[in-house]
């Protein structure tokens, strides 16, 4: 009788021990499953603190091992590419250059082209054209350049930013 219970009490605690690592596996994958990616317009506050300048472009790439935002951010005299985890915020990447005749040129037409809506304007306006999530948004010579994915299809829509106006859409399958 004594020999079963020394048995049994190991075999009892493996048993124990195999069932707490499922189980600890199944809330770590859990918990992964439950996060969610920030917004552009959280991203962009973001990149804001890190550089104070104005934000040109931002991106939102994902991949199978991690799912990120990139930003550009234009001071007067530098261009900034900064990268963040798209789940958390943390800022991944930062890259600094110094801004040649070419950007220099592109601000001064950004200054002169008169933008009326916002970034959030414009991304509604575009989401009138298209259902699906917004990957990408750049101000180019007046026009944002709107990225919509849903799964199935890939649009981009342009869209005016002085007069709100949708100038050109495309529709393609999504890669």
């Amino acid at each position: 009788m004594k020999m079963k219970k020394i048995i049994l009490i190991p075999a009892l605690v493996g048993v124990l021990g195999v069932g707490a690592a499922i189980g600890s596996t199944t809330l770590i994958t859990g918990n992964a499953q439950e996060k969610k990616v920030l917004t552009m317009q959280e991203i962009e506050k973001k990149a804001l603190k890190v550089v104070n300048g104005t934000v040109t472009d931002i991106e939102f790439d994902q991949n199978q091992y991690r799912s990120v935002y990139e930003v550009e951010v234009y001071t007067d005299t530098e261009e900034y590419d900064l990268k963040f985890d798209a789940y958390t915020g943390e800022l991944l990447k930062q890259k600094k250059e110094r801004r040649d005749q070419d950007d220099m040129y592109d601000k001064m037409t950004a200054s002169t082209t008169t933008t009326k809506i916002t970034k959030e304007q414009a991304i509604e306006k575009a989401l009138t054209k298209a259902k699906g999530t917004v990957t990408k948004i750049k101000l180019d010579d007046g026009i944002y350049e709107i990225e919509i994915r849903n799964g199935q299809h890939e649009y981009e829509v342009e869209v005016d930013s002085s007069t709100g106006e949708i100038t050109g859409f495309e529709q393609d399958i999504e890669d």
